[in-house]
């Protein structure tokens, strides 16, 4: 039972086997007739595997490709984070020269300085007046008092000059000669001169001759002891008009 069963696979293994030597040998030239006959239908063999029986030749697959190898990247380490300086407050910028606090301060300041300096000024100013008008007051007394103190001398030196003054025949009313008349305190005239003629000649140097007789006004001199003021302001220096009066001629 064996064998029957193992006929089958002989005829496929010949078979094979004849297909395999056409492939590789190629089908024979001859064209000789070749006579196949008719296989029993039983046959009794038995089957006997050679070691060496060839086997189809299997097509080699093209190696695969070698795949490249990954290349994993180094994990970058992660630094650690550096510690954040001391973060330190910063002083606010000192504002160069003064605040507006003391802006306005100082501007005070100098407001009431300034209002205590008028105050002082106008005080004195005030006062300035009050003096100047208590001058005035006095010195208008003064002048009254001064100005009949010289009418009064005046008339003095008139009436001495008049005694010694000689009319000449030529003179004639009105005519006028203004004489300067210069005395030192004890009252004696060291010079005189005509500052302003009348005209006539003989008239003028009548004046001059009344003047140097007199030579002298000792009131004078008792004036300056009494009032040096009054004599320095009033004669040291002073002019003396020369008019005839009443003449008929």
């Amino acid at each position: 039972m064996n064998d029957i069963k193992l006929v089958p696979a002989l005829v496929t293994a010949v078979l094979h086997g004849v297909a395999i030597a056409f492939l590789l040998f190629g089908i024979p030239s001859d064209n000789r007739v070749i006579e196949v006959k008719a296989k029993p239908l039983a046959i009794q063999a038995k089957l006997v595997i050679e070691k060496s029986v060839s086997r189809p030749v299997k097509s080699t697959p093209p190696p695969k490709p070698v795949p490249k190898p990954v290349v994993k990247p180094e994990p970058v380490k992660k630094s650690e984070p550096k510690p954040k300086p001391e973060v330190k407050p910063v002083p606010k910028p000192v504002p160069k020269g003064p605040t507006p606090e003391e802006l306005r301060k100082k501007k005070v300041e100098e407001k009431a300085r300034d209002e205590a300096k008028q105050r002082v000024l106008q005080e004195e100013i005030r006062k300035q007046q009050q003096k100047e008008l208590a001058d005035a007051l006095a010195s208008e007394d003064d002048l009254v008092e001064e100005g009949e103190l010289a009418s009064t001398y005046i008339e003095l030196i008139a009436a001495l000059i008049g005694q010694n003054w000689s009319l000449p025949p030529t003179a004639r009313n009105g005519m006028k000669a203004t004489v300067q008349i210069i005395t030192i305190p004890t009252g004696e005239i060291v010079g005189h001169q005509v500052i302003k003629g009348s005209g006539n000649p003989a008239f003028d140097l009548s004046a001059i001759r009344a003047i140097t007789k007199l030579s002298r006004i000792d009131e004078l001199g008792d004036l300056y002891k009494i009032d040096p003021g009054a004599y320095e302001k009033n004669f040291r220096r002073f002019n003396f008009d020369f008019v005839p009066q009443d003449l008929r001629r």
